[in-house]
């Protein structure tokens, strides 16, 4: 690889690293195991942080506070 390409990938990386992951209901159960009614009750008693954009969106970090608290 040369340089440019080196600089271009480290650009990237920092780049994705920054931007908020936003999962859906259905990724949030895929990824933790629960069940979607397990996701949803936890969003509607505000145990698990979510946004309503048409569909209920969790970010990645929101998620794993929420299971590993």
């Amino acid at each position: 690889m040369n340089t440019n390409t080196l600089i271009i990938d480290q650009i990237k990386s920092i780049i994705e690293d920054n931007i908020p992951r936003w999962l859906s209901v259905r990724d949030c159960v895929r990824i933790s195991g629960l069940s979607e009614s397990s996701i949803r009750r936890a969003i509607k008693e505000k145990r698990l942080r979510a946004n309503k954009k048409g569909k209920w969106l969790v970010k990645a970090s929101w998620l794993e506070e929420y299971l590993t608290s």
